[in-house]
């Protein structure tokens, strides 16, 4: 079975998906300009869209993996908040009928 990534390492690949779409962006406009200036402009521009494009897909698969790695910590917390509840639920069955009216949760009837 394949390992799930962790939250830390989804974080880390939209960090390397932002950047590479600045690197894209950058590159785009520095061969748009000279594609430019030596009188291709047809090319120029389609340099420009394509890079645009190409910058605009990787910013958003890098909103949609900090989107995942956020959801996937939030299910990892629900799983520890899960557990601690089973834990305090079997507890009370164990101990029986407590006497101690401050007892957080009723034993079940």
């Amino acid at each position: 079975m394949e390992r799930i990534p962790s939250p830390k390492d989804l974080r880390g690949a939209a960090a390397v998906a932002q950047s590479l779409s600045y690197v894209a962006g950058l590159a785009g406009v520095i061969a748009g300009a000279v594609l430019y200036n030596e009188g291709e402009v047809a090319f120029a521009i389609v340099v420009w869209v394509l890079t645009f494009a190409a910058g605009a897909i990787l910013m958003i698969a890098a909103f949609l993996t900090r989107a995942i790695a956020a959801l996937l910590g939030r299910v990892a917390r629900m799983e520890s908040d899960l557990a601690v509840l089973v834990g305090d639920r079997a507890r009370d069955r164990d101990l029986g009928p407590s006497p101690d009216p401050w007892v957080r949760h009723p034993p079940p009837l």
